[in-house]
């Protein structure tokens, strides 16, 4: 052997070669190591992502009245004793009433969000919490999570299909819900970001809305949704006399206004007259021969049958708003998932420098 410098060893901290594995130890564990991510239980997961009393969370709502995972966490977060919470859920549902009982107990303090419903709704409204919520839209989210105002410690977010690794999406398995535009402002934002799953699948899971390297730890659970109800409440197909007249007289607004031509883009909500603004747009656009470049948003069933029609090109699909939606997501390779921050971007940066904007008043 030749002779060493020890002293050149003790300066630059060299350490004799001590096989493939001396300095990671964990790549000749093999099956273990590609499971490394993945957690037994959602205590586990909490216990490793350092969760302290005061801290924020956060979760999406792509599930919309069908969601399980916020109930869930918060149960097995108020069992584990933590206090002081700030939740920044992208929307709150009828079916989040038991955090009434989470704010009475102290383990939530302060709400970010951008809307609520139901039993908890109308607690708040009589006063249940010291601190006001705050109202923000979905743009806005955005700019307070990509600001740093609202600073998600740990993010907890339902994902249909997962593999080992943290490559995730909702338009395969089970509970599909389609888009996760919100939950990955999330992933890439949140300290420490989980996934709970009902299916752990073969990597590579793909297309991947949540890509792995945004994601620290993963749970199956026996159910993050029921995607059937997705499409309930607001999205809804009207037969209101009131509705359909309001909704006829937007899309003559919207024929007349200048900005009704080939190649134009739209919007419209998921509520009644909104879905029947759409399918009488149908009949003018086929009348005048015109095609729509794309449509923005949340989408429909009505959006999905217009692409299909070959009416509308291309859908940007931030959010999911009925089965028939996520099961096109899956299907067509022109209904692309985009973010929430590409959401709030595009009508600023593309097309929508000249619009025309309706509120439909009932």
């Amino acid at each position: 052997m030749k002779n060493i410098n020890l002293e050149l060893l003790t300066r630059y901290n060299i350490q004799p070669y001590s096989g493939p594995y001396g300095l990671a130890p964990q790549l000749s564990m093999g099956a273990e190591r590609k499971m490394r991510k993945v957690c037994q239980s959602i205590e586990e997961a909490i216990n490793n992502s350092g969760l302290q009393d005061g801290m924020t969370i956060s979760f999406h709502h792509s599930f919309r009245g069908g969601d399980k995972v916020v109930n869930l966490v918060m149960q097995v977060i108020a069992d584990m004793g933590f206090k002081g919470l700030t939740l920044a859920s992208s929307s709150l549902s009828d079916v989040h009433a038991p955090l009434v009982e989470h704010i009475k107990n102290g383990v939530v303090r302060k709400i970010y969000t951008s809307g609520m419903r139901g039993e908890l709704a109308e607690e708040i409204s009589r006063g249940l919490m010291e601190e006001p919520v705050h109202i923000h839209s979905h743009g806005g989210r955005v700019h307070l999570v990509e600001s740093g105002e609202v600073s998600i410690d740990v993010a907890f977010l339902g994902v249909s299909t997962s593999d080992e690794f943290g490559n995730a999406n909702a338009v395969s398995g089970k509970a599909k819900c389609g888009s996760l535009g919100y939950a990955q402002i999330d992933a890439q934002y949140a300290n420490y970001t989980v996934l709970l799953t009902e299916e752990l699948v073969a990597f590579p899971n793909q297309p991947a809305s949540i890509a792995q390297d945004n994601v620290d730890a993963i749970v199956k659970v026996e159910s993050v949704g029921d995607a059937s109800k997705i499409g309930g409440g607001a999205t809804r197909m009207t037969s209101n006399p009131r509705e359909l007249l309001i909704a006829r007289k937007a899309a003559e607004v919207i024929e007349n206004s200048g900005y009704f031509y080939d190649g134009f883009s739209m919007q419209t909500g998921s509520g009644g007259a909104s879905l029947a603004v759409t399918r009488f747009l149908e009949e003018k656009m086929i009348a005048n021969d015109i095609t729509a470049s794309f449509a923005l948003g949340g989408i429909t069933s009505t959006m999905v049958d217009l692409h299909e029609k070959g009416l509308i090109k291309t859908l940007l699909d931030v959010q999911s708003f009925d089965a028939s939606a996520a099961e096109s997501m899956a299907r067509n390779s022109a209904h692309i998932e985009i973010s929430a921050t590409n959401f709030g971007c595009v009508p600023h940066t593309l097309y929508f420098h000249n619009r025309i904007n309706i509120v439909l008043c009932y």
